[in-house]
């Protein structure tokens, strides 16, 4: 065999002196590289765990969204595992996100075989939470290559149902507006619904953790609702709660009863009131018109669209009907006549009237006890009451013998009627009730005397020359009709006026009262104190005048003053500069120099002004200074 030439090189170290170096040379090993082959093979054995970091946000905002509940769905592959060859397995895994909406899933199984084999496969991603949904269903990822996912979520939207109903009788409403808005996904929605035949309506879209705001509910003949919030999740877990309930409107309406054939009101008259609602409910009340002559009668409370009937009834009358059906609302707007119903009187009476002997002026609201012996021989009682006319009626027969005791107490003197032989009507004079009464204007502080207030008088009857001052404090009002109604407006400087404690107060009250209630108290209203003086230079025989207010309407105050060396003379009043013709100095200095500055104590006791005169002495040029303290 013939030998084989090999080449090699290999580096060594010479060392000096040595001549002779041995080389080994060693046929190379290659049956190792077999080994090699199987590492591949070996590695699609390899199991491995890997993390995905989570993230929610809202899709329209990009704010987190915390406490999301999001699990993971994957499918892992091995090529051996628990005995067995080609596995595959599907794994769940669920996590909460924190308060920013991070999540992560860890330790999630996977393998070398799955990476080669199954590098495409995907994760399955779902996303609750009460009040977000995912924008994207189903959201998935390749689940050997994405680290971190960012999962959009979008409010939850709901259908709310409502129900418009009238607050008293819960009958629903149809017909009735809804204007509404509320906030989804970023925008602000506006509308408005109508409710069907049976008052109910739905609102469509709703986010299911907002509020829906109802702006205004409306319904005809109802108080509108405005800027009602209603929280879903409320409606949605109570729906009672979706009731929209509206107050009906009410009016108070008057009507009269009148006599067919004169016109005149009719008072005490007995009248039905029956309303009707638009469901049918009937409701009936009675009313009697107004003793005191108008033949008025009221009723509160009434439904506007509610249907009306009157039927009134008196005796000596025929009943009598509205002639009309209207509504509340309709038979409001009326005027008088619209809104009267006429009775009949029976035949054979006659008109009387109560009026005052003084004035002639129709008395109403007179009782009238009627006492009447007929020829037939048969005697009847009854009871009148005059109207706004002093008006009243009886029923007789010609030459019956009537008698009438007219009475009101305690405004007129009873008055006694006999018609031994009845026929006509006839006049019935009723002597008034005079008084005089007396009051009296005092401090409302020390409750003292208070004189010269200036009064202004009202009343609603007689016309009298009244006093316009209470002089000393005490006066009086004399003529009073026991029933008029009167007002007085007590003022004076310094003072607040009082117009509150005698204010359309009827005489008999204050007849029958003790003085105090005709006392008029009037407060004192001074202003601060306002302590100053003056430094004057003056010729002439000038004179220098200035008012102060002390604050208080006695007292003491310091007062200091200097007139130098040329005399001068200073006074010192307790009033306004106006009164000082009717009023002596309380502190006169006479016309007198001084050296040195002077003090002295003043006491007043007339009112809160202080008036200082500085009068200058025959000299060309003088001068003076004072000032006022505050007591």
């Amino acid at each position: 065999m013939k030998d084989k030439d090999y080449n090699f090189k290999k580096r060594f170290k010479y060392s000096n002196g040595q001549a002779d170096y041995i080389f080994q040379l060693k046929k190379r090993n290659w049956k190792w590289l077999w080994l090699l082959l199987l590492l591949p093979l070996l590695l699609l054995f390899v199991r491995c765990e890997r993390n995905i970091d989570i993230h929610t946000v809202d899709s329209i905002s990009g704010e987190e969204i915390p406490h999301v509940n999001v699990s993971i769905d994957y499918a892992t592959y091995y090529l051996f595992k628990d005995g067995r060859f080609f596995v595959n397995e599907n794994v769940h895994k669920d996590v909460e996100t924190d308060e920013d909406g991070n999540g992560r899933f860890t330790d999630l199984h996977c393998s070398v075989f799955s990476y080669i084999f199954y590098a495409l496969s995907s994760a399955t991603y779902n996303a609750t939470e009460d009040c977000h949904k995912q924008a994207k269903v189903p959201e998935t990822s390749k689940f050997h290559y994405t680290w971190n996912k960012t999962l959009n979520m979008i409010p939850k939207a709901t259908d709310v149902d409502l129900t418009v109903v009238d607050r008293e009788t819960a009958e629903p409403l149809a017909g009735s507006t809804i204007i509404y808005e509320f906030d989804l996904n970023g925008r602000n929605r506006k509308d408005s619904i109508q409710t069907s035949a049976a008052g109910t309506c739905t609102i469509k879209n709703v986010p299911e953790c907002g509020c829906v705001t109802l702006s205004r509910v409306c319904s005809y003949g109802y108080v509108d609702t405005i800027n009602l919030k209603m929280d879903v999740l409320t409606v949605l877990a109570y729906p009672d709660s979706a009731q929209v309930k509206l107050t009906p409107l009410k009016q108070r309406f008057s009507y009269f009863v009148k006599n067919k054939f004169t016109k005149e009101p009719v008072p005490g008259a007995t009248v039905e009131i029956i309303l009707t609602s638009s469901n049918g409910a009937v409701l009936r009340g009675k009313s009697i018109t107004n003793v005191d002559g108008k033949g008025l009668g009221v009723y509160e409370d009434a439904f506007v669209l509610a249907n009306i009937e009157l039927k009134a009834s008196k005796r000596q009358y025929k009943d009598g009907t509205l002639d009309k059906k209207y509504t509340v609302e309709q038979f409001v707007a009326l005027p008088e006549s619209g809104r009267t119903v006429y009775i009949e009187p029976e035949p054979y009476m006659e008109q009387f009237q109560n009026v005052d002997s003084i004035t002639g002026v129709p008395v109403s609201g007179v009782k009238n006890d009627i006492q009447i012996k007929s020829i037939s021989g048969k005697d009847e009682s009854l009871n009148e009451i005059s109207n706004r006319n002093g008006i009243f009626y009886v029923k007789a027969m010609k030459g019956d013998r009537v008698e009438i005791h007219s009475d009101l107490l305690p405004y007129y003197i009873p008055k006694e009627t006999i018609i031994k032989s009845f026929s006509d009507g006839e006049f019935i004079k009723m002597q008034p009730k005079i008084t005089d009464l007396t009051f009296r204007t005092i401090d409302g502080e020390t409750g003292e005397l208070l004189p010269q207030c200036t009064l202004s008088f009202s009343s609603s009857i007689s016309s009298i020359n009244s006093p316009t001052s209470s002089g000393n404090g005490t006066f009086t009002i004399k003529n009073l009709y026991v029933g008029e109604i009167i007002s007085i407006v007590a003022s004076k400087n310094d003072y607040t006026t009082n117009s509150n404690k005698i204010c359309n107060v009827e005489v008999l009250e204050l007849m029958s009262a003790s003085q105090g209630r005709r006392d008029i108290p009037l407060l004192l209203q001074l202003p601060p104190c306002n302590e100053g003086g003056d430094d004057v230079d003056l010729s002439d025989r000038i004179r220098a005048i200035k008012s102060y207010n002390m604050g208080v309407k006695s007292g003491r105050f310091l007062f200091d003053w200097e007139t130098y060396s040329i005399p001068d003379r200073i006074q010192v009043y307790n009033c306004r500069e106006d009164e000082i013709p009717q009023n002596s100095p309380i502190f006169d200095t006479g016309m007198t120099a001084t050296s040195v500055q002077q003090h002295e104590w003043i006491t007043f006791s007339n009112g809160s002004v202080i008036t200082v005169v500085g009068t200058t002495s025959s000299q060309d040029i003088s001068s003076w200074k004072y000032f006022i303290h505050c007591p």
